[in-house]
């Protein structure tokens, strides 16, 4: 168990203490259904925070996918003080009041709280899905990318240096996310990257000039694909 959460437990440890010392020490009068169901409910969410927590921070997650918890954590913290404080509230008028006041409150401040609950952990796992597919969409150009921008540094001719840089340039400003109609024409410009960087070492000025000509056209077509499925 992370020391984080032994803190929140021992937090939540704490606070039961004291709100149980709260509804039994103040001489509230116990001998009725709003004193009970105030006191369980306010139970309920107190050991409603250890799920909380642990679906907001715990388990092996990121610390991108901990940040995004903290909504989660928030509305659970909400949750559990308007709990807190109605209870107190009732339990203070639970002579004059009938049960089904605040058992209707609570039923639907509870509802609430796990419609928060689930939205909010819904949302983040949307948000992660989102960041894990950019992050796999961009993969592929910025491999083709990064061998382009290592080909300057490879050239021995000037001529085919001019080249390799032009091409290393219209690649670092172009979109970068990729999309299934775009995958074949990425490919292509994979493969003619490849075959340009063996020209390049090879010094092959001829099929180097032509190969750099080559992928640039294919990149500009690239582009403009890019933009058509937007």
């Amino acid at each position: 168990m992370k020391k984080q959460q032994i803190q929140g437990l021992v937090v939540l440890a704490v606070l039961t203490v004291v709100y149980c010392a709260i509804a039994f020490l103040i001489p509230f009068h116990r001998d009725n259904g709003a004193f009970w169901a105030s006191f369980v409910f306010t139970l309920v969410a107190l050991a409603a925070q250890v799920y909380v927590v642990y679906v907001a921070f715990g388990g092996d997650r990121s610390a991108k996918s901990r940040f995004y918890g903290f909504p989660i954590a928030r509305i659970g913290v909400a949750y559990l003080v308007i709990q807190a404080l109605l209870s107190i509230v009732f339990m203070a008028l639970a002579a004059i009041i009938p049960l089904w006041l605040p058992l209707l409150l609570y039923i639907l401040l509870l509802g609430a709280a796990v419609i928060g609950f689930i939205a909010t952990d819904v949302t983040r796992d949307a948000i992660e899905h989102q960041d894990s597919s950019l992050k796999a969409d961009v993969s592929v150009m910025r491999a083709i990318q990064s061998k382009a921008l290592s080909l300057p540094g490879l050239a021995q001719e000037e001529e085919i240096k001019k080249a390799v840089v032009k091409l290393a340039e219209a690649l670092r400003y172009s979109d970068p996310v990729s999309s299934p109609a775009i995958r074949e024409i990425e490919s292509d410009l994979a493969s003619c990257v490849d075959e340009l960087q063996k020209a390049v070492v090879d010094n092959d000025t001829a099929a180097a000039l032509s190969l750099a000509e080559k992928a640039g056209n294919i990149l500009i077509e690239r582009n403009r694909q890019c933009k058509l499925n937007k």
